[in-house]
């Protein structure tokens, strides 16, 4: 017995030192092939280092730290594009899969805490990154799950503010992924089933004018929430007005919470992206907008928001867009003496259905709102158009409540040198209108209608323009409070103003008409 025990204790320790020199030198030969793989089959434009790499192979795993990617040009060798992470741990490698199956296939790669950063106005876009991929791989990959924590993320180009994107604290997980030499080909290089990301603040420079910062998001099982978005002029007023060669609008606008609901993206079959929503919610938002009419016009052409829709260069579904418990303020100035004159809506609901350019003609985008214009005035609206339609056509419909006149000196006398005195019981309008001209219906029972020009320090009446504005302009709509004066005005559009512009030309002139009875 003893004999026979010291036999099976020397083939142990014997099996476990023959086990432990193979494990060691499979783990040594797999690390100085993984070390040759890098070193040789990355393409030249790729350089990369890092401290230390283990392999285990008996589990299956590959841990490397501190490591660094710097991707360049294929033309001039210019650095573009950073990565630098603590760690990356592949685990779960499949060892049958690719013997057996001729695929690599992987359950999860970990990187944490990379730092990427892109230097958008270094890289040079040629003939062959245009279709080709970066990579050129020998078996088809599949993983399993890949997930990138707290990430640094950076995007900049050549100005003096050059800041593109900027996200602190991004994680990301995707499940389920395909990688092969065509799919790597394709506009969207990688074929997934699931995603998630949460990010603790994110910069987007929309323009040279605005920025837009989210406080915090979260996207997972195909639904997103953003909280504390803001899109900010980066500039005061004054500072906007004197850097602008042509007039432009400055922004505040705040939004509690955006939430999208079941998101779909990618490429179709034409390779044209998309876009898929079938709900999308935006609570709370506060926005103020002011613009200076004393900077130059911009001559350019607006178009209407069915062109705009049908033009973008993807397909975009939103099958419903809601807007609860908003406030709009705006501001225009038009005189160098004063700050310019505001009109506001409060408690403003918005609900927009078929927001899309996929739709086909007769599907209209159909627009309701409701909300209180000036504080206590209660307004409903509906808004139609056909996307499709080339003529752009819309139609614009307004129930509006009491009206205390006084309530618009906010905007008239500061802009039109206007006092307003009286009441509006109720006003109709209808506007049916294109991309060319405009036919508005007006409604509008009114009574103690008086208007008062100003003078040019608006502290004084001009007695003189006073007296012919109120020749022409009814004092009441009749002694009836039921009793409504009506009017029909046509406007020729002017394209290089906005669409919001053409609805207001619209109004004031079937207004105008009404007031003054000339087609009582």
């Amino acid at each position: 017995m003893n004999r026979l025990f010291r036999i099976l204790i020397y083939l142990t320790l014997f099996l476990g030192a023959v086990f432990i020199i193979a494990t060691v030198s499979i783990n040594y030969f797999l690390k100085n092939k993984l070390e040759n793989f890098i070193e040789t089959r990355l393409p030249e434009n790729i350089v990369q280092s890092y401290d230390d790499l283990s392999i285990q192979f008996f589990s299956g795993s590959i841990d490397i730290s501190n490591a660094l990617v710097m991707i360049k040009n294929k033309t001039d060798s210019l650095k573009h594009t950073s990565v630098r992470a603590e760690k990356l741990n592949i685990s779960g490698i499949h060892y049958w899969d690719y013997l057996v199956n001729n695929q690599i296939r992987i359950e999860t790669i970990r990187i944490e805490n990379p730092k990427i950063v892109y230097f958008k106005y270094k890289f040079k876009r040629t003939e062959d990154t245009v279709r080709k991929s970066l990579l050129k791989l020998y078996k088809p990959i599949l993983i399993d799950k890949v997930e990138i924590n707290h990430t640094n993320l950076a995007i900049y180009e050549k100005a003096e503010d050059s800041t593109v994107l900027f996200a602190k604290n991004l994680s990301v997980a995707v499940k389920h992924i395909k990688l092969d030499n065509s799919i790597l080909s394709q506009r969207l290089p990688l074929q997934f089933k699931e995603y998630s990301a949460k990010s603790d603040s994110i910069l987007i420079k929309v323009s040279p004018y605005e920025n837009l910062t989210v406080k915090k998001f979260k996207i997972e099982n195909k639904n997103a929430i953003f909280n504390n978005l803001k899109l900010k002029t980066k500039y005061s007023r004054i500072r906007l007005s004197q850097i602008i060669s042509k007039e432009r609008d400055h922004y505040d606008l705040f939004v509690d919470e955006l939430s999208v609901h079941d998101i779909d993206f990618g490429f179709n079959s034409k390779d044209v992206f998309f876009g898929k929503s079938k709900l999308i919610t935006i609570s709370s938002p506060s926005l103020e907008i002011f613009r200076d009419k004393l900077v130059a016009d911009d001559p350019t052409i607006k178009p209407l928001y069915s062109k705009m829709l049908r033009d973008l260069p993807f397909d975009l579904t939103v099958d419903s867009l809601d807007i609860t418990n908003a406030y709009i303020n705006y501001t225009e100035k038009v005189k160098e003496e004063n700050s310019g004159g505001s009109i506001n809506f409060s408690d403003l609901n918005v609900r927009i259905s078929n927001l899309s350019n996929t739709y086909k003609s007769p599907v209209k985008t159909k627009i309701t709102i409701d909300s209180d214009f000036m504080e206590k005035t209660p307004f409903t609206a509906e808004w139609d158009f056909d996307v499709q339609n080339p003529n752009d056509k819309f139609i614009f419909k307004t129930d509006m409540e009491a009206l205390n006149a006084e309530k618009m000196n906010k905007f008239t006398e500061p802009n039109l040198r206007v006092k307003l005195e009286g009441h509006t019981s109720k006003t109709y309008f209808t506007i049916d209108g294109n991309n060319e001209v405009s036919t508005t219906d007006m409604k509008i029972s009114f009574s103690d209608f008086k208007v008062t020009v100003l003078s040019k320090d608006r502290e004084n009446k001009n007695p003189i323009l006073s007296t012919i504005a109120n020749i022409f302009i009814a004092k009441d709509s009749e002694s009836k409070n039921d009793y409504f004066r009506e009017g029909t005005a046509e406007v020729k559009r002017n394209k290089s103003k906005s669409y919001f512009n053409f609805l207001w030309i619209s109004i004031k002139n079937a207004l105008t008409k009404s007031m003054t009875g000339s087609q009582e």
